[in-house]
């Protein structure tokens, strides 16, 4: 984990509401795995005043430079979107928590993100893509123009199933996930999304007797677990639901098992 003022290589529009910065960040790039996270503070300005955490989008091939992608939702992002221009700095630590983990063997996986949560399984999708494993994409956004990186998945070939509210009303994104996972055996899943699709996803890994990943959308001013602001109710034992503990998602996730958070 590092602070650095990274040099931005570009800081653009990427669809819809969302953005794109692009920094340079070597040391940070060649560390980070799937999954984690940075926080980035807005210089010179007290609004807001606390970091906001961040996804990683992609990492560049050469693993120099970092990609945030962050829609635009307040102060706070509005500010990276008008004082982070190319040529400008990012105030930004990391990398950040615990990431996901690929099984051992894994030969095919899904990975299911909604709106802002789609960020979070690129890094994901390149390492599996890395070691030969196929990717079954599930995505899901309020409208077309908010559907992010549906490119990066396709890039390699993998069938991508996009979903938006505007165009199929009345489904969801997990429906023709439920059809595959009863012709093909998937050997883990992944989410970042909504309560309510990540629990149709642990049902689903639970009877395939797969693992599932959630990665957990929480506030994390810190990133470390010094502020203990983000903390979670989790279960301690798969097999003992009355063992919970508070846990910082910064510190312990924000990747946990599906089975740790979804006990309430």
């Amino acid at each position: 984990m590092e602070q650095i003022l990274a040099p931005v290589v570009f800081n653009r529009h990427l669809t819809g509401d969302y953005w794109l910065i692009e920094i340079e960040a070597p040391d940070m790039a060649a560390a980070l795995k799937p999954g984690q996270f940075v926080n980035i503070r807005i210089e010179n300005s007290l609004a807001p005043y606390l970091r906001r955490p961040f996804s990683v989008y992609r990492i560049s091939q050469d693993r120099r430079r970092i990609q945030v992608a962050y829609k635009i939702v307040g102060e706070g992002t509005r500010l990276m979107r008008d004082t982070m221009p190319s040529g400008g700095r990012c105030d930004v630590i990391g990398p950040l928590g615990k990431g996901f983990s690929l099984p051992p063997g894994a030969k095919r996986i899904a990975v299911i993100g909604r709106g802002i949560g789609i960020a979070a399984l690129p890094t994901l999708v390149d390492a599996a893509a890395e070691q030969g494993i196929e990717v079954h994409a599930y995505l899901s956004a309020r409208t077309r123009d908010n559907l992010v990186a549906e490119d990066i998945f396709s890039q390699y070939g993998f069938p991508v199933y996009a979903h938006t509210d505007q165009d199929s009303p009345g489904t969801l994104v997990t429906d023709p996930l439920k059809e595959l996972s009863q012709t093909r055996k998937i050997d883990a899943f992944y989410v970042c999304g909504s309560n309510r699709l990540a629990r149709v996803v642990h049902e689903l890994a639970e009877t395939q007797g797969a693992p599932a990943e959630i990665a957990m959308e929480q506030h994390m001013a810190c990133g470390f677990g010094d502020c203990h602001g983000c903390v979670i109710n989790v279960k301690l034992g798969r097999d003992e639901p009355e063992e919970t503990a508070w846990k910082e998602v910064c510190h312990y996730g924000p990747v946990f098992n599906t089975w740790e958070v979804l006990h309430a």
